[in-house]
């Protein structure tokens, strides 16, 4: 029976005695079966699930040899810089140059030029110290030559017609065309790049690994296996570990109007987590990772709360298939072999289950703060 003593002018209830021994009682059953109600997850895989595969990992589920590092590299070659010829495009300054005569040259302030726009329908001001601008309509007037059309046009084509428009004004002109500043055509650079930005396409070819350098090169989350590619609506994939293998045929001259996006690499890691020293999430390589490298990244497994009988890789299936679930026994020493031959893929979970006795104790640990609370108030 409840028991009820009075300190102080406040009245206590004592639990009953029997009270307080059941619940003893109950906490000694709860103890006992500390697996079902241990706190966290609790992997137990069947080879009967309708949900998954269940494949123990032997001889007969790694490779032969220990997963080594591979040469994606298919083939050397690709587009040719002798074939790349840039186009001239608005907004583009030409500079202009005519041997002997100066007066013709855009290095110098022209004072021939016609009237201003209006009267000849003319924009004096195309012409400056600093060079010809192209205009948005794609061309630009020159002194004795009148109006030429620049734009989608190499600065080879430009010189020839210049030449030959001049020759009725001078004898046996000698002139030169180059682009001075590039303003009409860019390829974006966005994503896992230090310094994302609009890049030129200009007179000598930029090829991809060229951008990645100029933007500062790829961040530690950037997706080191492959990259997107967006040109004319369409979607290119870059096979970024291919091209770090020395595949050029991966690495594109980019064009005016392409994006290319790194993304980040998120959607291709591999989890570690469950009872290893630090949960963790590493970059998939796909020139090959080892289960034992995943094991590394999470600094090992636990040895005082790890079950090594407990060691699985889950990985998701394609195309409606079921998922597969793979079981490493890691209580023999040579375990470890088996996991060096075993390839991981990207998005597997490596998961490291609990052993009985660590769940068994964190019951205990869950449960004595309310024995001890109990035992409290039976005291007074």
């Amino acid at each position: 029976m409840s028991q009820k003593l009075s300190r102080g002018g406040i009245k206590f209830i004592t639990a009953p005695v029997a009270f307080v021994r059941n619940l003893t009682l109950v906490a000694s059953a709860l103890a006992l079966t500390g697996c079902f109600m241990a706190p966290g997850a609790d992997l137990t895989a069947r080879k009967d699930s309708e949900l998954y595969n269940l494949v123990n990992i032997n001889e007969a589920a790694v490779l032969p040899e220990p997963v080594a590092r591979e040469n994606l590299a298919t083939t050397l070659g690709g587009e040719s810089d002798e074939m790349y010829q840039y186009r001239v495009g608005p907004h583009d300054v030409l500079n202009i140059r005519v041997w002997n005569h100066p007066e013709l040259s855009t290095s110098m302030v022209i004072s021939g030029a016609p009237a201003a726009k209006g009267a000849s329908g003319i924009d004096r001001g195309q012409v400056t110290s600093e060079g010809v601008e192209v205009q948005s309509d794609g061309t630009f007037f020159y002194p004795f030559a009148g109006q030429v059309q620049a734009s989608g046009r190499s600065v080879e084509s430009i010189r020839r017609e210049l030449t030959s428009k001049l020759a009725t004004f001078v004898k046996d002109p000698q002139v030169s065309v180059r682009v001075q500043e590039f303003n009409s055509q860019k390829a974006q650079i966005l994503g896992e790049v230090d310094e994302p930005c609009p890049l030129p396409i200009t007179s000598k070819p930029t090829r991809i690994l060229t951008a990645l350098s100029l933007t500062g090169g790829l961040t530690e989350t950037a997706d080191k296996s492959e990259a997107r590619l967006i040109r004319g609506g369409k979607v290119l994939t870059i096979n970024m570990a291919s091209l770090f293998d020395g595949d050029m045929t991966q690495n594109l001259i980019l064009r005016d109007g392409d994006v290319l996006n790194i993304d980040t690499n998120r959607y291709q890691q591999i989890v570690v987590m469950g009872e290893v020293n630090k949960v963790a999430a590493m970059p998939y390589d796909k020139r090959g990772m080892s289960l034992n490298d995943a094991l590394v990244a999470g600094s090992g497994i636990s040895q005082i709360y790890s079950s090594a009988k407990g060691v699985y890789i889950l990985r998701n299936g394609k195309g409606g298939e079921k998922a597969t679930i793979y079981r490493l026994d890691m209580t023999n020493a040579t375990a470890l072999l088996l996991a060096e031959r075993f390839p991981l893929q990207a998005r597997d979970v490596v998961y490291v289950d609990t052993a009985g006795v660590a769940r068994w104790n964190r019951v205990i640990n869950q449960i004595l703060p309310s024995m001890s609370f109990v035992s409290a108030v039976n005291t007074f």
